[in-house]
């Protein structure tokens, strides 16, 4: 398992987590864009890899577009940001039960992205299916397909609350070491249940801090922070390692 026993406060002291990955940056990333337009190669290789999952997967729907968003596709990308690289799909042409086809798809993508590990200049491609009626709200969209912008980024000049975001995120990871010691203990079903009650806060804190005030929002940064410290990571194995443990069983 993940040793998840150092405290974010910690890793804090010890200047583990560099601040800049919050700040947002001058240019967009000089690797993928050359004057606000998607650098081809790159193009070309992510419309390479949305085509080769479609077929892999044989999915029997055209493809309405294919988009990068994020991070990568804004001026608070970083060294860590991972390319959203999302496949617009009508989910209607898979079938007609959309809920069905999303999980279908949710699962599919999961284990894509556990098998595969594309890197391109450092960064990790992590896939997504998106149904053509879904609303994707993010500062920035470009459309690979298209070679456009739906969506321009713009830069933002704003002071970030750096003492507020790290108490944020040193509660909820306070609460992940809480939970480490329901699993030391054994007590398997309290931590896989805590272990869903930390993740819905969690997105309810972010989406929330969204809402309000945008990618810079206490909340949105604290998210950031505590999964570029490698708390969300450890999170989720804790919670797999609950549930493999309470279903699990010795026979005598």
């Amino acid at each position: 398992m993940t040793n998840i026993e150092k405290k974010l406060k910690d890793f804090l002291s010890e200047g583990q987590f560099d601040y800049e990955l919050l700040k947002p940056k001058d240019e967009l990333h000089p690797s993928f864009w050359r004057e606000k337009k998607l650098n081809t190669r790159v193009l070309r290789k992510l419309m390479e890899i949305a085509q080769d999952v479609i077929d892999s997967m044989g999915i029997k729907a055209h493809i309405r577009d294919v988009v990068i968003t994020g991070s990568i596709a804004s001026f608070n990308w970083h060294n860590l940001s991972d390319i959203d690289l999302h496949i617009i799909l009508d989910f209607r042409e898979i079938d007609n039960n959309i809920q069905l086809v999303k999980k279908m798809l949710d699962q599919s993508r999961i284990n894509w992205n556990k098998v595969h590990n594309i890197m391109i200049s450092s960064h990790e491609c992590e896939l997504y299916f998106q149904d053509i009626n879904e609303k994707h709200e993010s500062v920035g969209i470009y459309s690979i397909l298209e070679g456009t912008w739906i969506q321009e980024p713009t830069r933002i000049n704003t002071n970030i609350d750096l003492r507020s975001t790290e108490k944020k995120a040193e509660a909820i990871a306070n609460s992940v070491d809480h939970l480490f010691d329901l699993f030391s203990d054994k007590r398997y079903d309290e931590a896989y249940n805590y272990a869903s009650k930390i993740k819905n806060k969690i997105k309810k804190m972010r989406q929330s801090g969204l809402n309000r005030e945008g990618i810079y929002s206490v909340e949105n940064l604290a998210f950031k922070m505590l999964r570029n410290a490698g708390i969300l990571q450890k999170l989720s194995s804790l919670k797999i390692h609950a549930y493999d443990k309470m279903m699990s069983m010795e026979l005598t």
